[in-house]
């Protein structure tokens, strides 16, 4: 039975549109679903028994060595490997635009909860999506701390910093940011793979 699109989808978000034998990227590569333990061996569909693989690799894994690269020269196979290049090419900026979308919605968030916190949002701002007043320096960090560090940690260091009165800027809340993601990266063991 064919996997579904969701399916294929969630396995290539897992493993970051990246192709678990050579690390090949979408575009680069064409990607596929690989059954770690093949279905004729009694391998599942289950999500942990599916990687991301590329065509090459997945083409080539069951008795051609992973460092021959199969050349596809059908002309079938080269349209179809083009059209699929292309459809995960298309899922894959629909994602990237959706996190962006999604990045930009937390800092105006955040903005509208630190200057709320200091008492310096009107009603008006409060109600609705007011003109809201912060520096571009201020919202761009905001907007790119958010790639890696979750939105209730930053909403908690902006606490301390209001509580410590370090209000004139962010440089408090982007330390204390920098900081918690220097701790994680220690903690992190070199080489982390999903098993994570």
């Amino acid at each position: 039975m064919a996997l579904s699109v969701r399916t294929r989808f969630e396995v290539f978000k897992r493993d970051d549109f990246t192709c678990k034998y050579c690390g090949r990227k979408t575009p680069e590569v064409v990607l596929e679903i690989d059954h770690v333990v093949p279905q004729c061996d009694g391998g599942t569909d289950d999500s942990i028994n599916l990687v991301t693989s590329c065509w090459e690799c997945n083409s080539g894994k069951s008795s051609v060595p992973l460092t021959q690269i199969l050349t596809g020269e059908d002309p079938h196979d080269k349209a179809i490997a083009l059209l699929e290049t292309r459809r995960q090419l298309e899922e894959y900026n629909t994602i990237l635009k959706w996190e962006r979308d999604e990045r930009e919605r937390l800092a105006w968030e955040l903005v509208r909860y630190w200057l709320d916190e200091q008492g310096l949002l009107t009603e008006a701002q409060r109600k609705h999506d007011a003109d809201l007043s912060i520096g571009r320096q201020d919202f761009n960090w905001l907007r790119a701390a958010l790639k890696w560090c979750p939105e209730w940690q930053i909403r908690e260091y902006m606490d301390i910093a209001i509580g410590r009165n370090f209000t004139k800027n962010m440089r408090y809340v982007a330390g204390c940011c920098r900081n918690w993601r220097y701790e994680r990266a220690a903690e992190t063991p070199i080489g982390g793979g999903y098993d994570d």
